[in-house]
């Protein structure tokens, strides 16, 4: 019954949750659990439903592969939030969950607000309203979900956002390129017996962050499956290669609270792994832009220090492998799919 017990840890996550200072890079975020002394009547309701739902998988501690869908490289996956077909977002940078602003605009909602949270974004920042009883159907299970920072998603079609709470109670294995993911009980796999990459959880803010070598310089890198892009650094990081004295392609970039300007260029060699890539998009705020690479999305009074993280690596790298993940102990195994 393992899994069933990790489980319900994430639904405890989901209900009691309160916001504290951390990172995310497409909407970094996050949670501080506070698990309860008693479980609630709503609570054995939900352990019920897990039982029903959960029956078969608690004794092969492999869930079957699930299609995802991909929305311009995040992978969503189908809810409810107050009776509305929506998708949440599953994203590894984002530390809470949380909710998205352009969804309770476009259905005219109205929650109740008991406070608000300061976010920066990657150009500014912002206080932003958080929510408590929220209506939400994932898997089976109808919950209510407090303490849902509002923060902005873009496409109204997706409503939440769900973080590392949910990746560190599985090892989760991602087969991107056939757009499928499933979850295994970590007594089931001992990633660390097959780790082939430098991965790690970021002391004191909890990060998962990966070794990427750029250009032949070894770099640490938040690893997030809510980035879209292939790799973000600083505009610092960028002069080591000489980029800013080479004309770029500049674009808007839109963080949770305002835009700004980046520049563009593609890196002739990236290796992730044992893994060559070519022509991967990097992208670095532009001069005169003040961008927080890493803390985007994230309460501003955070003060801990960790390890050096000099960007963020995204969709456009892991597009090309099936990525397994222990997120609780930070073990990571990458491969090409079985289609190649």
């Amino acid at each position: 019954m393992c899994i069933v017990v990790e489980t319900l840890l994430f639904i405890q996550a989901l209900i009691v949750q309160k916001t504290c200072d951390h990172d995310y890079p497409a909407i970094k975020l996050c949670t501080l659990i506070k698990p309860p002394t008693h479980l609630s009547a709503e609570m054995k309701h939900i352990i019920i439903l897990l039982g029903v739902f959960l029956h078969s998988f608690t004794y092969a501690a492999v869930t079957p592969w699930l299609d995802f869908t991909y929305q311009n490289g995040l992978i969503t996956i189908p809810v409810k939030v107050s009776d509305i077909d929506s998708y949440a977002v599953l994203d590894t940078g984002a530390g809470l969950n949380a909710i998205n602003a352009n969804f309770v605009t476009a259905h005219k909602l109205k929650y109740k607000h008991s406070s608000n949270v300061n976010i920066e974004g990657a150009f500014a920042s912002q206080r932003n309203k958080v929510y408590q009883k929220v209506p939400v159907s994932f898997f089976g299970i109808n919950t209510n979900l407090e303490g849902l920072p509002e923060i902005a998603l873009g496409n109204p079609n997706n409503s939440i956002l769900f973080g590392r709470g949910f990746f560190k109670l599985f090892n989760t294995q991602i087969d991107y390129p056939n757009r499928r993911i499933r979850l295994l009980t970590h007594d089931h796999l001992d990633l660390k017996q097959y780790e082939n990459i430098d991965f790690k959880i970021q002391k004191g803010y909890g990060q998962p962050i990966v070794k990427v070598e750029l250009e032949g310089d070894s770099a640490w890198m938040l690893l997030d499956t809510g980035f879209t892009g292939g790799i973000m650094i600083e505009r610092r990081y960028a002069d080591k290669f000489g980029w800013l004295d080479t004309e770029n392609e500049k674009m808007s970039f839109s963080g949770v609270n305002s835009t700004g300007e980046t520049e563009h260029i593609k890196a002739k060699e990236v290796k992730f792994g044992a893994f060559s890539l070519s022509d991967v998009s990097v992208t670095f705020p532009a001069k005169g832009s003040k961008a927080n690479i890493v803390s985007q999305y994230s309460a501003t009074k955070s003060h801990v220090k960790g390890v050096k993280v000099k960007g963020i690596v995204g969709y456009e790298v892991f597009k090309h492998f099936v990525m397994t993940m222990d997120m609780k102990d930070g073990h990571l195994h990458i491969s090409a799919p079985k289609s190649e």
